[in-house]
């Protein structure tokens, strides 16, 4: 069963994201306009938050770790749809 929040908390969750949403644009503009290569990709990113689309996976849709887009906010794919394999300790 779903599990029932307060509006208060989901308010909270709702402008967290959308800090975190902010952070991620911020980035994006950036790199965006320093970008030499990476220009379409960033733009396609932008692109895909406007649609509300930013944030998931262009192959699986799954949703895409906060730190993978940190690092790489034009990232479209998740690490396993783009054949990324980490080494465990």
């Amino acid at each position: 069963m779903a599990e029932i929040r307060s509006p208060r908390l989901l308010m909270e969750e709702c402008r967290r994201y959308s800090a975190q949403l902010a952070e991620l644009r911020m980035l994006l503009e950036e790199r965006l306009h320093a970008a030499g290569g990476e220009a379409a990709a960033i733009e396609a990113a932008l692109e895909r938050m406007e649609r509300g689309l930013y944030g998931t996976c262009t192959r699986c849709e799954a949703f895409l770790p906060l730190d993978r887009l940190r690092l790489m906010p034009h990232v479209q794919h998740c690490a396993s749809c783009a054949g990324e394999t980490r080494l465990s300790a």
